[in-house]
């Protein structure tokens, strides 16, 4: 692990200890936060290139994704993906998060949305309710990333928290820093979704006043728009799990700050 990634951690804990969205200390928090992960390499984290080899997706009984748990606590989770060639990990959300994915080998294709609207019903079952979620998304420039580019995807409670990632020209890796983290008694349950067409009940669904002063009103906005739909868990998505060794000075820096760490199951 390098003195760039302990900056990164560092970094992080300062800027997620408070996370006021109107906050000025927090915004000029995350970009140095920002700035900081936009420099990150895989060495850095200290992970092996052999994780990333296009010979590790190819074994029988490998997963076509591979998790590895960095650091977790009430505050932000810290993880690394990496995807085999040319697959996509499913549509998903991120609610009420903020979150940078810096991709730290090979290259990522996302296809971002942000919501506008939702739609809420309960399914009867014999066992309890099922939810069934419509969201009303609109769809954000799609964004090529990789280990080259310096530069990292950034969503927000409000903005790109809706995405789906897909390795391109190769395996690739993406680290990822998410606050609050996934299975917190504040943080909603993640979703899977699909991607249909707008009928009109739901496209009734948009506010008047969506877009605010200082952005394009709804008949401004030419950003396609469509419904967003919660489906179950794919059963192509799974990963394998690989154990990080998490430097002592972050469980050191948790347990002074009064968080606990561990690692992460999420997406």
């Amino acid at each position: 692990m390098s003195t760039l990634f302990a900056r990164v951690f560092r970094q992080a804990w300062a800027t997620f200890e408070h996370t006021g969205a109107g906050d000025a200390k927090f915004a000029s928090n995350l970009n140095a936060l920002r700035r900081l992960v936009d420099q990150l390499t895989l060495a850095d984290i200290g992970l092996e290139p052999s994780l990333v080899a296009t010979e590790t997706f190819q074994q029988p009984t490998k997963a076509p994704c591979t998790y590895v748990g960095v650091f977790e606590n009430d505050r932000f989770a810290m993880s690394v993906f990496v995807l085999r060639e040319n697959y996509t990990m499913p549509l998903h959300d991120h609610p009420q998060m903020h979150g940078l994915l810096r991709v730290v080998s090979g290259a990522v294709q996302i296809c971002s949305y942000s919501e506008i609207a939702r739609r809420d019903t309960v399914e009867p079952r014999a066992e309890g309710g099922t939810l069934r979620r419509h969201v009303l998304v609109v769809a954000e420039p799609e964004k090529i990333i990789s280990s080259a580019a310096g530069d990292c995807a950034v969503l927000t409670p409000t903005e790109r928290n809706f995405h789906e990632i897909t390795a391109i020209g190769g395996p690739a890796a993406f680290f990822d820093i998410l606050s609050p983290p996934y299975n917190t008694a504040s943080q909603p349950q993640y979703y899977f979704y699909r991607k249909v067409p707008v009928p009109r009940h739901l496209a009734e669904m948009e506010p008047l006043g969506f877009g605010g002063p200082d952005k394009p009103s709804a008949q401004e906005d030419e950003r396609p728009r469509y419904v967003l739909e919660t489906i179950p868990n794919p059963e192509h998505y799974y990963c394998d799990t690989v154990h990080y060794a998490t430097p002592e000075f972050m469980y050191q820096q948790a347990e002074e700050g009064g968080g606990g760490g561990g690692g992460r199951g999420g997406v």
